[in-house]
């Protein structure tokens, strides 16, 4: 089934969400960080709806980080969405390579490690998870799959990790049976995912997983810790659509050490936030097709 369109009908599928849930392990209390794309549904042309009011404020949490900011990138190499996998990884290696080129995190590089999403095979995706979280990952890329993002979060729950999880997808929200478009990367930002792996024919998510890295990367630089919960609540900082619009991590990164509110706007679209409905959202929408 196409897209649906129409002036009545246009489902628009916009890309972050971001929700904390307080665990208790031992004498500490910790947030699980769930932050996920793909998320915030309106329906083009109805009426009696409200405007969304994109701000919020984040809440101070206690740092968990170690000082070395490690991403998980959980690409599917099986499944509906293998063919998106390199565009993925490609996004996320740029990403962490053009701030390591400026000096990394905290002085630090950011370091990245690929693993299978499994999507469709829950074996696969558990296992990559605890691989992950072994390792000390702070914040786990997920592709866009609704299946993927709620097993993810089920296992941060269930393991009470503080690990912070960002996707392109997210089960709560994204109609049933939907297939999220992927947002297609422009000439420049296509050159420079190409560079980072010359094999790429599919580019699509490349610019999404791009832009959730850098803004994962700046949420852990304003908040001065690398722990999940700290990212989670650094989201809501780095997308203040009240803040100065951004364009790249470099940028925003100056303006904030100005003192400066900082609302980061990558290749994918501008990033808001709303606080109502605690869901944070590209202004580019992404059409939805029901299966």
């Amino acid at each position: 089934m196409p897209p649906v369109s129409g002036k009545n009908s246009s489902i628009f599928l916009s890309r972050w969400f971001a929700s904390t849930k307080w665990v208790t392990v031992g004498k500490s209390k910790f947030a699980i960080a769930i932050v996920a794309g793909a998320v915030a549904l309106s329906m083009a042309g109805c009426s009696g709806g409200s405007a969304v009011t994109p701000t919020a404020t984040a809440t101070p949490v206690k740092p968990s980080g170690d000082g070395i900011l490690r991403i998980g990138d959980m690409t599917p190499v099986s499944g509906d969405l293998a063919a998106y996998s390199g565009a993925q990884a490609a996004g996320v290696d740029l990403a962490a390579q053009e701030v390591n080129e400026q000096g990394g995190y905290n002085k630090v590089p950011v370091e990245v490690i690929h693993r299978n999403a499994g999507d469709g095979d829950d074996t696969a995706t558990e296992a990559s998870f605890n691989d992950l979280v072994s390792r000390g990952v702070d914040v786990i890329i997920a592709p866009a799959s609704t299946t993927v993002v709620a097993q993810l979060e089920a296992l941060v729950a269930k393991n009470e990790s503080n690990v912070a999880i960002i996707a392109i997808a997210n089960a709560k929200t994204a109609p049933k049976g939907a297939t999220v478009k992927a947002i297609t990367p422009d000439e420049t930002l296509s050159k420079r995912l190409k560079a980072s792996d010359p094999s790429l024919t599919e580019l699509g998510y490349g610019a999404e997983a791009y832009d959730l890295t850098t803004a994962a990367i700046l949420a852990a630089t304003v908040t001065k810790d690398d722990g999940g919960a700290s990212i989670t609540q650094g989201m809501i900082t780095v997308s203040n659509i009240a803040g100065f619009p951004c364009t790249s991590y470099g940028m925003c990164v100056s303006a904030f050490n100005d003192k400066q509110p900082i609302n980061y706007t990558g290749p994918a679209g501008q990033i808001n936030y709303d606080t109502k409905t605690g869901v944070a959202y590209f202004g580019k929408a992404i059409e939805v097709a029901k299966k």
